[in-house]
């Protein structure tokens, strides 16, 4: 009894004295992204940046001496009923405070409000704004497509000046859509009409017909909405079909590595509106570039940079809420976020009041088989 008395002494004089360490806390973030299918070209990258992030930000105890983010990874398929399971799991057995989530439009539209009857925030990478009225709960990393685009848009009429536009995109996809409508929207406002307008499928591989329909119509610029290599294969045939080799091209950030690598000096002379410039000398970019190099043995691109972008966010909601972080104050966090340090843009992220955020996309351009920002 004596022994047991003294122990309890000790205990109690432990607690007074603050001489026990807090027990460190572990905090959960979800990455719900297309590991395979027609969409892994962009959620491989961001699930690589997303796992370097949190490796990045543990390392450096970020949040605090013993604290750190765990992180969850899943492949969400591209597959409606995937996701639904997926988020079902971050928020009731994960126990996470934040999902990272995917690109697909159709299917964010599709699954925004689950996220009510689940209260848990989640930004996504999809370029659509739509959902954001179905849910407070879910948050853009990237900016509309109106505000990606205007960019690219302002250029093509100060600087491109096309005469004989043609215009592709995916009648099956609500981001190629609402890119299209960005992009032509401005331009036919400044008196620069369409010759054509064509719609695909994105199953679509065969654009002979197409291409020919085009080729005859002797475009001088083609908007191209289109995903990465279907993209690519659409220019490869078009020229083939007689489209000029000196053709202006011109699409969105959704183009990527595969476009290049399956173009090839086809894609030469295609002008994109892009999230990421990896020609920044910013020192966050430098490091970001650098690491993942190093680390998956290529160089980043927009979707990486994207990935990495969303992580830096939620942690800093996280930290912002702590010392007792819940999903409510996560969430209030990222709706008051100022001047984020990230990759995107001019390398501050700032959450507007219409949850649309600010932080400025750049106009590049092939040259050489590489995007180098337009002059």
């Amino acid at each position: 009894m004596r022994g047991i008395s003294k122990l309890r002494g000790l205990l109690l004089a432990g607690a007074v004295l603050g001489s026990f360490p807090v027990a460190a806390a572990e905090y959960t973030i979800a990455s719900v992204k297309a590991l395979t299918g027609p969409l892994a070209f962009v959620g491989v990258p961001e699930a690589n940046a997303v796992k370097m992030a949190v490796d990045e930000l543990n390392a450096s105890n970020y949040l605090g001496a013993g604290n750190s983010i765990k992180l969850v990874s899943n492949d969400d398929q591209n597959d409606r009923a995937q996701i639904t399971t997926l988020l079902t799991r971050a928020a009731k057995v994960d126990n996470a405070l934040i999902v990272l989530g995917g690109a697909n439009s159709v299917l964010m539209i599709a699954v925004a409000p689950l996220l009510n009857d689940l209260q848990i925030p989640m930004i996504s990478t999809a370029q659509t704004a739509a959902p954001l009225a179905a849910s407070k709960w879910y948050l853009k990393v990237t900016a509309s497509s109106e505000l990606q685009v205007a960019p690219l848009a302002q250029y093509a009429i100060d600087k491109i000046k096309p005469q004989r536009l043609a215009a592709i995109w995916g009648r099956d996809n609500d981001g190629h859509i609402n890119n299209m409508k960005a992009f032509m929207g401005p331009l036919a406002a400044k008196g620069f009409k369409p010759i054509a307008e064509e719609t695909i499928l994105i199953s679509d591989t065969d654009f002979g017909a197409l291409s020919t329909k085009i080729a005859a119509a002797k475009p001088d610029a083609v908007w191209l909405g289109a995903n990465a290599a279907q993209a690519a294969n659409l220019v490869i045939q078009l020229k083939q079909a007689g489209v000029s080799s000196n053709v202006v091209l011109f699409g969105t950030a959704g183009l990527g590595v595969d476009y290049l690598k399956v173009g090839g000096k086809a894609v030469e002379n295609t002008y994109f509106s892009i999230d990421y410039n990896d020609q920044s000398t910013n020192p966050m970019n430098v490091r970001f570039a650098q690491n993942y190099q190093k680390r998956f043995n290529t160089p980043p691109d927009n979707w990486a940079a994207v990935g990495y972008s969303e992580t830096m966010i939620a942690a800093r909601a996280i930290k912002d809420s702590m010392p007792n972080p819940t999903r409510e104050k996560v969430l209030d966090a990222i709706m008051k976020m100022k001047g984020a340090d990230v990759v995107l843009g001019g390398g501050k992220w700032t959450q507007k009041a219409d949850r649309i955020p600010e932080y400025g996309p750049a106009v590049m351009v092939v040259r050489n088989n590489k995007p180098v920002p337009a002059q």
